[in-house]
């Protein structure tokens, strides 16, 4: 009996963890295409978009092997996609020719290739007024900024610390629609981004020292959230 070969694709591998990105992530042409195992909560995509964020740059790194060490050597780049569904269970909430978004499983891997297997619970549709680029940067980042807002209550002033990375730009927008009366944010670059998604004042960490910033000094804020690991933002 013959042996099922998968076809092969192509795909953005990490060799070893640790070194320069150059000399670590290469591209590999041939590897197999994953099959996806039925009534398991998988879907098979082929991938539109991949987003990389800070997440993926640790695991690259050697840095979140505590928690998120990949199973084996080299692994495929990536966790957080947009793709057109290929194959679901028959009773998925998702059809073949649907276009949606998925974040990781566990471990930021798999993303940046042609074809990637995702998990259903963790997928939604692609919202129409989003290009797949744009619907790929969400996954990780909004899912988190949304935990964030849940803790912001009407009137309440906000301090966002690293607020120009992905995190920080959907909590700005977020903790706004909740109800925050004055927000700060602290970054080094795109204040006017910033401002734009709704900051009102914008601080150059860079620059000053934000816990000794005399408008914070005077009032201080309810909700600190520390995206860029605290004094150092």
């Amino acid at each position: 009996r013959p042996t099922y070969t998968p076809p092969a694709m192509k795909a953005a591998t990490v060799s070893r963890q640790g070194g320069l990105i150059d000399d670590v992530v290469g591209m590999a042409t041939d590897l197999p295409m994953p099959t996806r195992t039925p009534k398991s909560n998988e879907i098979l995509i082929r991938v539109l978009a991949c987003s990389l964020a800070p997440g993926d740059v640790r695991v690259l790194k050697g840095e979140a092997d505590a928690f998120q060490k990949p199973k084996a050597l080299p692994y495929v780049l990536g966790g957080d996609v947009c793709g057109v569904v290929l194959e679901a269970d028959a009773k998925s909430r998702f059809k073949a020719g649907d276009v949606i978004v998925s974040m990781f499983h566990e471990v930021p891997f798999g993303g940046l290739a042609e074809f990637a297997i995702v998990r259903e619970y963790a997928s939604s549709l692609k919202p129409d007024a989003l290009s797949a680029v744009e619907a790929s940067t969400l996954p990780s980042s909004a899912l988190t900024a949304m935990f964030g807002a849940d803790h912001v209550r009407n009137g309440d002033r906000v301090l966002i610390l690293g607020a120009s990375g992905g995190v920080g730009t959907t909590l700005l927008q977020l903790a706004r629609r909740a109800g925050a009366s004055h927000i700060t944010a602290a970054t080094s670059t795109q204040p006017d981004l910033l401002k734009s998604l709704g900051a009102d004042r914008v601080i150059d960490y860079t620059k000053v020292n934000w816990w000794e910033d005399p408008e914070l000094v005077k009032n201080p804020v309810d909700l600190v959230f520390d995206l860029s690991a605290g004094t150092g933002a």
